[in-house]
This record gives C-alpha cells, structure tokens and sequence, in this order.
C-alpha cells in the first residue's frame, strides 16, 4: 500500500494551558482558529475535545479560541463592491452619468454596510451572526428611507412620508414600461431612476447576506450579475458601453473567487490568479462580439407597445400655402455653428399618400435628447451643425432642426419626443402652448445634427432602397376601376426622365424637368390630390413647393423610386450675431428619394421664388453642395455599365461588414477560445491542488497532503503510477534520485507519515510546516532536472487536467 493515508488521528494534549471555548458557530460563519502554543508535548494517545462541527481541534487536540477574520471579511468584500460597481456601470447605456452616479453609489454602498452591521459580523463578542429577519426588514425601511430622501424629496421634505411612499412604489411599477417605450439614454428623472435604486439596492443587499452567511466562493457573485442582467436587457440599443463591462464582470468574479477560496490568498496565489483572471476577461471581451445572438441580442422594446400619440392633426404640407400667405410673420429664429451655411430645417416628414393627403406615420416615443440614427446607412461624409432655436410662431408639436440630428437638448420640464424612423423631433406636456396646439412662444432648445456630404461617385450609380412601403400608391377608387391620374402620371415620368440609367440620374432628371417644365407662383391654390395634381401636370402649370414636391413624390413612386415629402423652411434672413431670422415666406415643401446604403437624399424640384419663368435661376433651398454634386454628375459621361468600384458594389459590401463577421469565422474562434481555456485550466489545476493540500487546518492533513505532492513529483521522475509502494520504499527512491538535504530527510517524513495515517498520530503545525519544506526542497529539485519541454507535455495532458494522475 502507498504511504498516503485518508486521514490523520486524534489525540489530545497534555501540559497545554487551557483556553476559553466558544459555541461552534452557525455554517458559513467566517471564523478562525487561534490556537495556544502548547507548554508541554503533545500526547499523541490522549482523547481529546470535539472542535466544531464534531471534529477535533486542529493541531494539538486542546480547545482553543476563536476570533472572527475581519480583515479577511473586509478584503473579501471589496471585490464584491466592484462587481456591484460593474453591474451600476451596465446602467450606463440606460441613463445619463450624471444622474446616475449618485443614485448607483447609494445603492450600492448603503445595503452592504447595513447587512454588515446588523448581522453583528464585525462583534469581537458574538460566536453567531444575528438572525436574518432583522436585516430584511431593516433593508426594506432603509430603501424607503433612501428613496424619499434622495429622489422623492417633494412634499415631505426628504422624509418617507405615505404621499412619498407611494410615488416611489407607483413610479417602480411603471419604470420598466417607460424605459422601454423611451429612446436611450432615458432622462434622468426621479420615476425613471428609481428602477436601477431598487435593483442595485437590492442585489447589494443579497450580495453582502450571502457573503457573510454562505461558504460559496462564487454565489455572492450571483445577485451582482443578475442585477447586470438588468441594464443588459433595457439597453439593448442604447449608448455606452458593452462587452467591455461585461469582461470586467467576469474579472469581478473571478476576483471574488480568490478572495473567498478555501485558501487564504497569500502573494504566490495572487501572482497566479490575477493573470489568469484579466486573461479570461480579455477572451471573454475579444470573443464574445462574434458569438451568435450576443452581436445583436435580442430588443424587449420590439414587444412593448409605445404609448399612442396623435401625430398631427392637419398636415403640414396642408398649412405651406397659409405660411406663404404671412410672408414676414415670424415663426422662429435659428443660431447656427458649423457646416457651410445654407441649411434647410426639416419641419415634418410626410411618409404616406392616400391619393389626397400626405401624412406622417411617425411613432413619437420620448427620449432624453438623443436621436437614434437609421440603421445601415452611411452617406460618405458628414458635417456637424450645432442650431439654437427660439420659437416664434409654430403650429402644431413639430420641431425644426437641420436634417435628421443626433441630439437635441430642451428644458427640464419639456416633454421631447423622436420619431425613430425619420428622426424628426416633437413635443408635448408644458412645451405647448395654451390650447395644446402650438409650440409655446419663446421656447428653447438646442439640435445638433450630421448633415450628409454626399460623394458623386457614390451617388451617381447607387440603387433605390428595397422599401415597398414608400412605392405604394393607390391604384384603384372605391369601386375598383383604375384611376387615370396615375396612367398620367406614369406616361409623365416616363417622359421626364427619357434616356436616365440609373436610379439617381432618374431623380435628378425628373427634379429638373419640372423646374424648367413649371412655374414656382405663391398665390397659387393649396392641395395635393390626385386631381389638383394632374391639373397641375396638365394644365395649370403653376405652384408652390406643396405641388412640386408632391408631384415629384408620386411621380417617383411610379418609377418605383421610394419617396417621401418633407416639410421646413429655409435659412432667412440674417439679423446679425450668426442669427437668422425664418420667416413664413421661408416655408419650403421638397421630396426626398431613398438609395441603398446611403439613406433618403433630398431633391429640389421647385424653382426659385425670384424666377419669372422657372427654371432661369437655381432650385429652391438647394445647398450649394449638392449643386455640386449634381453638375459633377451630369458632366461625367454616361455610362450604361457602372464600374466594379461603385456605389452597388461598394454597398454591397459595406452591408456585409455591417452584418456581422462572415460565418466561417465562428469556427476557428471557437477553436481559439475552446484552446486558451484548455492553457489555463492545465496552468490552474497543479496550482489550485497544491494550495488545496497546502492550506489543510488541519496539520495531520497538511503532511499527509505534502507527502502526496511528493509522490506525484517522484512519479515525474520514474517512480511508478501504483498503489503498491509503502511510504518507505517511496522515500529510498526519493532519497537516491533526489538525492541532497531532501533526499536525506525522506525516510523520517516517511515515518511520520505512517504514524498519521495509521497509528493515529497528531503533529503539530512545525511538523506540518517541516513537511512541506521537505515538499519544496523535492520539488525544486525535480523542475530542474526535467527538460521544460517535457513538463510542459506533461502538465498538458488531458489526465493531468482531470486529476487522473
């Protein structure tokens, strides 16, 4: 039989002082044991006093006193609060830093040193934690507490008075609705910030129970990243960061299951452990963007019903003729920073055409000023506007900015809203006037947008986008009959743009034709149906930018161009300090076509408001930019093949890569992260069971646990992998391979090794201490004499990694 024993014996202690004893604590109780050096030898056959959980004290077998580790207690819960801190920080894509920095850091903090002192872990006196009813129910009515005088402090001066009481519990049930029916980051308002309040408090509280209560190494760890579920699946689509936080959570808790081993940590461990743990954070980071379903997880706010808004109650594009009718009324002035000057502010975006109205489809959901940008669209380049809005005169909840911005700032107390599909910007609540109808005169708010520069070559062979929905018109009356506008309409565009190739050289031809075909006439009568269009076409000639950009809108469609109308004004007039001065005359209707990849593009068909005769001068409110674009265009010669380096081509790619990696990819990652796993568990495995036998309490074990680490070196080195060595025999091939003070002191620790494991023996910590020096003396002789090569063949194989040695 081998010399490894199951177990060392008991014994008692004579001579030794006596120290006061203790009631065995409760499971999970962090204590140590101090024991009493001893004034006499031990008695090795002495019966001697059950230590806790019915087993005998360490050691020498006397009683001894027990003090509770807080510094360890302290140490192991610091990792705890950074995960904590990591799971606050997912809350990031949610909220604005800002108002969520303190509200996190009460969350966090205030729980776990609450738990920590009415669990009474930190007395000198108690051998038990106190019960566990207490700290709940103090929790809940210090959650209470915190919430009424941090975030519901109106009314009851910051006390948890019942009107608070109930605010904060009526504003948690709906938080979760509003988050998800509001564009990220959410605004940082007390009824929204009290969501992440209760689920950081919460998990805190768990958090510091569950270390304080439990043995676990890991399931402290586990309320910390359900709480970072949380932000996960409310911030699917928000800002901030991701996978970033989330390989910081894992170092969290690989940190947590150091600090809370078996093993008290000591600087080998660590210099050990800490590696490994940032290196399984790096994969986890650099790997996880291309598993599926974690690039693109799956959005909750897809199955939440926004709150219903009436958009509009008269189109915009109904109210162009009124406007121009004002001329010099004032609707809003504008102080622009950036870009080239010029711009056009889009007012409303009319998306769907019955055959008598334009209107708009907008689903206006609340945001905290930002404006999510259109998936999949990159017009080349772009240039930053920063506009200052003060509101004049404005009908209806539609706000003006330039092009489609990316943010937008108001009052507190304003009520914003976006459009997501056509990041147009509106309001409600005190924002609107009196009768509900109307912007508030005198109201602010700041709009930062990236207008597109659009690049020729880009445009020049671009498809239209694949969006049925913006080609559809109708096509039959109330009785089932064809309408015979739209076979004019078609033979109409047909005829405008004769000889065009390509969809974008069809948009310009048709924006062209009608400004040399037509007249721009501000007194003209307003509509847009099918019948005041085809009399426009046909026989009247004469409009204002409702009919040009109406007629091209449907037009286009017949082309199976995906069109739309926008409404806004143009710059005005200047009135010094970078101001402009809008103006109604300033109201401009334009149509805008979507191309694949690039996005909606706006056109100019309405000629300049200065022209007697149409088309003598430049379009109306058409930047010089695309002036440009579009004289580059028609100067280059025409080609019925686009090249291979074009806007399809280029398109086409750039869906690919906007699509994720290829599928090929996902193989070899998975290789890749199946192997690193594989290097660390085979660079773990010897450590942890060498500090597993090291960091026995009990000293009989700690030999024992020595003289296995002894016989798994030998067998490295010849000895052979069987039962049936006696510890002697194992010491005389030790003593002549090894050779040296180790070898010298084999046979005497093989001795002593017998006499635990069978006679009963227990020995003392110097003993067990002696053991394991002997342990390092083999040990470092054995690394030296085996070829690195070979060690690391070894330390890789898959029996090594299962323990199977």
């Amino acid at each position: 039989m081998s010399g490894v024993g199951p177990g060392a014996g008991t014994g008692t202690a004579t001579g030794t002082r006596p120290a006061r004893v203790r009631p065995a604590p409760a499971a999970g109780n962090d204590w140590e044991w101090a024991a009493p050096a001893p004034a006499t030898a031990p008695d090795p056959h002495a019966p001697g006093p059950t230590g806790p959980h019915g087993t005998t004290s360490p050691g020498t077998g006397t009683p001894h006193a027990r003090v509770p580790r807080r510094r360890r207690l302290l140490v192991s819960l610091l990792p705890l609060v950074l995960l904590l801190g990591v799971s606050a920080c997912g809350f990031l894509r949610v909220y604005p830093a800002a108002q969520l920095a303190p509200v996190a850091a009460v969350a966090v903090l205030a729980p776990m040193a609450l738990s920590v002192l009415l669990s009474g872990a930190l007395s000198r006196r108690r051998a038990t934690l106190n019960a566990l009813w207490p700290s709940v129910l103090l929790t809940v009515v210090g959650w209470l507490v915190a919430v009424c005088a941090t975030l519901f402090r109106h009314g009851g001066g910051g006390l948890p008075t019942p009107a608070a009481m109930s605010d904060a519990w009526s504003a948690l049930l709906d938080a979760p609705h509003a988050v998800l029916t509001t564009i990220l980051p959410v605004p940082g308002t007390p009824a929204l910030l009290v969501l992440p309040h209760a689920v950081l408090w919460l998990a805190s509280f768990a958090t510091a129970e569950l270390a304080l209560r439990t043995k676990g190494p890991l399931l402290p760890a586990l309320p910390g990243v359900v709480a970072f579920g949380v932000p996960v699946m409310f911030g699917v689509d928000g800002p901030g960061p991701g996978l970033v936080l989330a390989g910081a959570l894992a170092a969290c808790a690989g940190l947590v299951a150091l600090t809370r081993g078996r093993v008290a940590p000591s600087w080998r461990s660590l210099a050990v452990g800490l590696p490994t743990v940032a290196a399984l954070a790096v994969v986890a980071g650099a790997v996880g963007p291309y598993l599926p379903g974690i690039g693109a997880p799956h959005d909750p706010r897809h199955t939440v019903t926004p709150p219903m808004r009436q958009p509009m109650s008269v189109s915009p594009l109904d109210e162009v003729a009124a406007w121009m009718r004002a001329g010099t009324q004032p609707v809003f002035t504008v102080r622009t920073s950036g870009g080239d000057g010029g711009q056009n502010y889009r007012l409303a975006v009319l998306d769907s055409y019955d055959g008598v109205t334009w209107s708009s489809d907008a689903r206006l959901e609340r945001t905290g000023g930002r404006v999510p940008s259109q998936p999949g669209v990159d017009p080349g380049g772009t240039q930053k506007v920063v506009q200052q809005f003060t509101v004049q005169s404005l009908p209806g909840i539609w706000l003006p900015a330039a092009d489609r911005p990316i943010r937008v700032s108001a009052p507190a107390s304003a009520d914003l809203a976006v459009d997501p599909a056509s990041g147009t910007l509106a309001v409600g609540g005190s924002a609107l006037g009196p009768d509900d109808a109307s912007v508030r005169a005198g109201y602010r708010y700041t709009a930062t947008s990236e207008v597109p520069v659009y690049d020729a070559s880009r445009l020049q062979y671009a498809p239209a986008a694949a969006d049925p929905a913006m080609t559809e018109l109708p096509r039959t009356d109330a009785a089932g009959q064809p309408i015979e506008a739209v076979s004019t309409f078609t033979r109409t565009a047909a005829q405008a743009t004769a000889g065009a190739t390509f969809p974008y050289e069809q948009a310009v031809k048709l924006a062209d034709w009608l400004r040399d075909t037509y007249h721009f006439d501000p007194t003209a009568l307003p509509g847009h149906s099918y019948r005041q269009l085809e009399f426009f076409l046909t026989s009247g000639k004469r409009g204002t930018s409702e009919q040009f950009a109406a007629a091209f809108a449907v037009m286009a469609r017949t082309l199976d161009l995906p069109s739309r109308v926008v409404v806004g004004f143009r710059q005005g007039v200047p009135v010094g300090g970078g101001t402009y001065q809008v103006r109604g005359q300033d109201v401009l209707a334009w149509p805008e076509v979507e191309f694949q990849g690039i996005g909606w593009v706006p056109f100019y068909p309405t000629p300049d408001a200065a022209s007697a005769h149409g088309a003598s001068v430049a379009p109306a409110g058409q930047p010089k930019q695309r002036q440009q674009v579009d004289q580059k265009i028609t100067q280059q010669p025409r080609s019925a093949t686009p090249p291979r380096k074009d806007g399809v081509g280029g398109q086409a790619a750039a869906s690919g890569r906007a699509g994720g990696p290829p599928p090929w990819l996902y193989a070899p990652l998975a290789v890749f992260a199946l192997a690193v796993c594989y290097l660390l568990r085979a660079a773990w495995v010897p450590w942890r069971r060498r500090a597993r036998r090291r960091g026995e309490p009990d000293p009989g074990r700690r030999v024992l646990g020595a003289w296995q680490q002894i016989v798994d070196r030998l067998t490295e080195i010849g000895l052979p992998a069987t039962g049936a060595h006696t510890a002697a025999e194992v010491a005389a091939f030790g003593a002549e391979r090894v050779g040296g003070a180790a070898g010298e002191h084999l046979p005497a620790l093989a001795e002593l090794v017998n006499q635990v494991g069978y006679a009963g023996r227990a020995p003392d910590a110097a003993a067990a201490d002696a053991a394991w020096r002997h342990c390092d003396a083999v040990e470092r002789v054995v690394v030296r004499s085996r070829p690195r090569r070979e060690r690391l063949r070894r330390a890789l194989r898959p029996s090594a990694l299962l323990g199977c040695r």
